[in-house]
């Protein structure tokens, strides 16, 4: 694969100029880091000191504290993760399509606006992800299902990390069918992301590798802010403390966590925004592939459903059932 065909100059050039929404994204993950430590620390503090009277029950109280961790990041990246990075790709997807915002907005306020006039609320663009999610994973997956005949079973590990590797690498491609919506300025999002679809199933090749590629290029910040603040942070805390130096590379790895996140996925993103918007340029939805989707989806079914109930609505006509329960596929 080419270097060219990963747009790493566009994704550059987008990143540089969505630097300020950048920026409030990693402030904001920085925020969340923040007051997570303080929650740990009043939570595990507590759970200590419960411990000296019954230390079962400290342990508990520990264990629970440290879990509960993955319901509250959820619930923050929905209602503020979520919308940021959507904000973030409606920016990119104008750039990408007129190389600039109109004058004197800020970048943010914009970006929450596009997705309000696009999408309505939260819930209907989480609605849109989750089918264009479930679709190009189903999809790739099965072009990739290879595993289960290949003889020997560490072929087929191997071959089920690479499948799983892929996997992952997807998300990126869902962005980019959201993000068709903002640069073709749709009104029927529904349309927009079964088109989009549709023409994903038709240039998969190259999206699919370059994904993968995009993907391993996104843990290069990781690995750096990791190095850079782990290694001479934690052999200073040791001279001190060991424990102490064993905490601070945990540390130092959520802070670079945060980092992949608001950094290396955006890289990412604006680059696979830039090869999905080339790959797919004056191409038309390809009817075969509409009907293949047809038959192996039944979130597509769904998503065609959606589609022509928000036609209809627009019309005036009665509408669809939003969410069809027996929809077939054609014979």
């Amino acid at each position: 694969m080419g270097l060219d065909r990963l747009q790493l100059g566009t994704a550059f050039n987008l990143v540089v100029k969505t630097a300020p929404i950048l920026l409030v994204r990693l402030g904001l993950y920085l925020a969340f880091w923040v007051l997570l430590l303080i929650y740990w620390g009043i939570t595990i503090g507590l759970a200590y000191l419960v411990g000296q009277v019954f230390a079962p029950l400290g342990w508990i109280l520990a264990v629970v504290a440290l879990v509960s961790t993955f319901p509250i990041y959820n619930l923050a990246y929905k209602y503020v993760f979520y919308l940021l990075k959507a904000a973030h790709i409606a920016v990119m997807a104008e750039l990408l399509a007129n190389g600039e915002l109109p004058a004197g907005v800020s970048q943010l306020a914009w970006g929450k606006e596009q997705v309000t006039k696009r999408f309505g609320q939260v819930s209907v663009m989480f609605v849109v992800d989750e089918i264009v999610e479930s679709v190009v994973r189903l999809f790739t997956g099965l072009v990739f299902s290879i595993a289960s005949w290949l003889p020997g079973d560490s072929i087929r590990t191997l071959v089920g990390v690479i499948n799983r590797v892929i996997r992952y690498s997807t998300s990126y491609i869902d962005e980019a069918i959201l993000a068709r919506a903002f640069w073709r300025r749709d009104e029927n999002i529904w349309e927009s992301a079964q088109e989009g679809l549709v023409l994903y199933g038709m240039v998969w090749k190259p999206l699919v590798a370059t994904a993968v590629a995009l993907m391993v290029i996104s843990y290069i910040p990781f690995l750096l802010v990791w190095l850079l603040f782990s290694a001479p942070i934690g052999g200073l805390l040791s001279i001190f403390s060991p424990t102490l130096a064993g905490w601070s590379v945990i540390i130092a790895l959520i802070f670079a966590f945060f980092v992949k996140v608001a950094i290396g996925d955006s890289f990412a993103m604006a680059a696979i925004l830039a090869a999905y918007q080339r790959e797919t340029k004056n191409l038309r939805p390809d009817p075969v592939m509409e009907a293949h989707l047809t038959q192996i989806s039944d979130k597509f079914r769904d998503l065609k459903a959606r589609t022509l109930s928000a036609m209809s609505h627009r019309s005036g006509f009665p509408g669809l059932p939003s969410q069809p329960s027996n929809v077939q596929p054609p014979l």
